[in-house]
């Protein structure tokens, strides 16, 4: 994520087309996520505002994008199923959640949504899983008191060895490294 400069905040008000794919800002009352140029830039207040590098990280912190300005852009079939898939495991990425399971839910066969993700997204639904669930175990590392295997729970991983296992190739550190770091 990006902190709310006041560049970027100028940005927002003016409703700055030129600001646009630079980055995207989230609207907390209504977890919305736009871009700079968006019609409802001026109606918001900065401290309801979270400026985000990607639309992964906005998916991630469970933002959905505006219906006015598109701020993902235009979706082809094959992307808006991908697009959907994403938003279900960012919000659903504390549950057991398999390639057939999700098939089942989208009403898609696994390998059509699996080459399906791997052509727009660029990587497999449960690597996208596995880097939301990582995603939320470094934030609870950074926020909570909870101990690793208690996080690794919360992030739908049970498994404490595998989740320090996947937690190091992720980070590069170990879970408790990674807390000491950043506290």
């Amino acid at each position: 994520m990006y902190s709310l400069t006041k560049k970027r905040w100028q940005a927002i008000q003016d409703r700055d087309a030129e600001f646009n794919g630079s980055f995207i800002y989230g609207v907390g009352t209504d977890k919305r996520v736009c871009r700079p140029s968006c019609v409802h830039g001026p109606e918001t207040n900065p401290d309801e505002i979270q400026i985000f590098k990607t639309n992964d990280e906005a998916l991630f912190e469970g933002f959905i994008p505006c219906s006015e300005c598109q701020p993902f852009g235009e979706l082809s079939e094959k992307a808006d199923l991908v697009f959907k898939v994403k938003e279900y495991l960012a919000t659903h990425y504390k549950n057991r959640i398999t390639l057939e399971s999700l098939s089942d839910q989208f009403d898609v066969s696994s390998g059509i949504l699996h080459r399906s993700f791997l052509a727009v997204a660029d990587e497999s639904p449960q690597n996208y899983l596995l880097r939301v669930r990582m995603f939320h175990a470094k934030k609870m590392l950074r926020e909570s008191k909870d101990c690793v295997a208690l996080i690794g729970l919360k992030i739908g991983i049970p498994n404490l060895s595998y989740f320090n296992t996947v937690f190091k190739q992720e980070a590069g550190l170990t879970a408790a490294q990674y807390r000491k770091q950043v506290k």
